[in-house]
């Protein structure tokens, strides 16, 4: 018996062959289907996928053997990685190299061996796909040439599970730092959003006393920081999701002219504010009705127009609308918002959609987050939609949107005169409503409070969840804000004690928890309305007034 010399590359053969990270690995169909294979098209009780390492070859895959692994210096293997063809020994006896090897004098009586070596280039053959038989015989040309195509496919497989692996680790260490940002954006947000609410909530109620105007100014500088803060993190939020593939598009019907309108009524007290003209234009018919997501829409020309009103300081801003009628259900619809501001320079303007892309023109005092031009971007593609920019330096910027639709037109609601939807910007409610404000934060209840004064509300207060829960259950309410993080019961938990109760109150989620899966799992414990910290006076008020148009009206 001779032993088989090492190959002169032995070193950078074991390398790659460690590299693969095979050996001693579990046994996978993929592998023993070559071998089974091999057997069946060369007529062979035995066939291996055999790796040679220093002192063993090693068995991926042992059709009709039982042992895993031999020495290499008994390995036929280790012989075949010699040679850059076919090994074949058509009879083991007659050959000095194996005539006495155990493994021929001995079980498994190894007379015929075929093998092709696993060569993963021309100099590096990590072991062998070989066929065995207790007899001497020879292979015919195509059995051959197939055991040959079966080895090429093994090394494929070999280097396939391999990056198969380092995608599956990639996966991994992405998917853990995805959830690692995501974890920190949501503590974030919640520990900015609480002190937002005091800091935007004490603004407000200071701008509604009697100030001189040096410190009405102050104040306002005050309440505009703190929305540049909540828009920051509200865009940070929305942006991770999209970049994730985590948003979901949430198309309904909704009506046209009223998704506008909202959007019209805050900027037209934005623009005065900053002296600047405002001209909203709707070509649509104000029957419309859109079946797309309305979030994303809003969201789309919220950033629109909050940029150009943020970046004029005099002139104008105007939003227009359209839609484009394709067919009887199908049709484009176009929004362009167009400013006077100072222009965009061809340079900002070729990265105006990245990320970050934080720019101060001249004249405009506070930068954005950089992030809401980036939102506009992915939320259109999402939709099917593009935008485009039209801009010159010292003239302003025309952002011209297109998104595909589906529409149709239906009664006009909003020209319906609904007593709780008047004119004024208050609910209108036509009995005192029993309220609770359930929160543990003293100032998120002058807040609240200073809020539904207006409305002359019968407000009770308390301060934890469990003399929360107590006062739900001794006394009716028409309504209950409750904090969600109450020390001695959570406000889920209290939520889910009042379903299908008779007489459940309206109750409001009153958070700082506001990703999505937060948000989602808050809402489906029993509350009725999510209403995030810091509390936006306008979005509390809408929900009154729906509220207050179900409430039956006294005769």
């Amino acid at each position: 018996m001779l032993i088989a010399p090492l190959p002169k590359n032995e070193t950078a053969r074991l390398s790659v062959l460690r590299s693969l990270e095979i050996l001693d690995t579990p046994e996978e169909e993929m592998f023993d289907e070559i071998t089974k294979l091999a057997s069946m098209i060369c007529d062979a009780p035995i066939s291996l996928v055999s790796l040679v390492d220093e002192a063993r070859q090693w068995f991926k895959s042992h059709h009709g053997l039982e042992d895993r692994e031999t020495p290499r210096s008994l390995a036929f293997c280790s012989h075949a990685i010699l040679g850059d063809g076919p090994f074949v020994i058509p009879n083991a006896k007659e050959d000095i190299r194996f005539y006495n090897n155990p493994y021929v004098t001995e079980s498994p009586n190894v007379m015929f061996y075929a093998g092709i070596p696993l060569a993963v280039s021309d100099q590096i053959k990590l072991g062998t796909l070989c066929v065995i038989d207790s007899k001497p015989r020879e292979l015919n040309g195509e059995q051959m040439h197939m055991l040959s195509l079966l080895a090429k496919q093994t090394i494929r497989l070999l280097q396939m599970r391999k990056a198969a692996e380092r995608l599956e680790i990639e996966k991994l260490a992405a998917e853990k730092a995805t959830a690692a940002k995501r974890d920190f954006i949501a503590a974030i947000s919640h520990d900015i959003r609480n002190p937002l609410n005091s800091l935007l909530g004490m603004s407000e109620m200071i701008r509604e006393t009697e100030l001189q105007p040096s410190i009405l100014s102050y104040v306002d500088h005050i309440r505009n920081a703190g929305k540049v803060i909540l828009h920051l993190v509200n865009d940070t939020i929305e942006l991770s999701r999209l970049e994730e593939n985590a948003s979901v598009l949430k198309n309904e019907w909704f009506e046209l002219y009223q998704c506008f309108h909202i959007l019209d009524s805050f900027f037209t007290e934005e623009t005065k504010r900053k002296k600047i003209e405002f001209h909203f234009q709707n070509k649509a018919d104000q029957r419309t009705f859109l079946y797309t997501d309305k979030r994303k829409i809003e969201k789309v020309i919220w950033n629109l127009m909050a940029n150009a009103v943020k970046f004029t300081n005099k002139g104008s801003v105007t939003c227009s609308v359209d839609l484009e009628i394709k067919t009887n259900e199908s049709a484009n619809l176009h929004i362009e918002v167009k400013d006077t501001g100072p222009g965009i320079s061809p340079e900002v303007k070729d990265r105006l959609f990245q990320k970050y892309n934080e720019f101060v023109p001249e004249g405009c005092g506070i930068s954005g987050s950089g992030l809401g031009l980036s939102i506009v971007k992915l939320s259109l593609e999402e939709m099917g939609g593009e935008v485009h920019v039209e801009s010159k330096l010292g003239e302003g910027s025309a952002f011209k949107v297109k998104i595909p639709v589906i529409w149709k037109l239906e009664e006009n609601q909003s020209e319906k005169i609904n007593p709780a939807t008047s004119k004024s910007n208050l609910p209108i409610f036509s009995k005192p409503q029993k309220v609770l404000i359930a929160d543990d934060n003293e100032l998120n209840r002058k807040v609240l409070k200073s809020y539904l004064r207006p409305l002359g509300f019968e407000i009770t207060e308390t301060n934890n969840g469990i003399d929360t829960e107590k006062t739900l259950n001794e006394s009716s309410f028409d309504i209950a804000f409750l904090d969600i993080e109450m020390p001695g019961k959570h406000g889920t938990e209290i939520a889910k004690g009042l379903v299908g109760k008779p007489n459940k109150p309206a109750l409001f989620a009153c958070t700082g928890l506001c990703m999505p899966e937060e948000r989602n799992h808050i809402l489906t414990s029993g509350f009725d309305y999510f209403m995030p910290k810091p509390y936006l006076k306008e979005e509390l008020y809408l929900h009154l007034k729906e509220i207050a148009a179900k409430v039956p009206r006294a005769i």
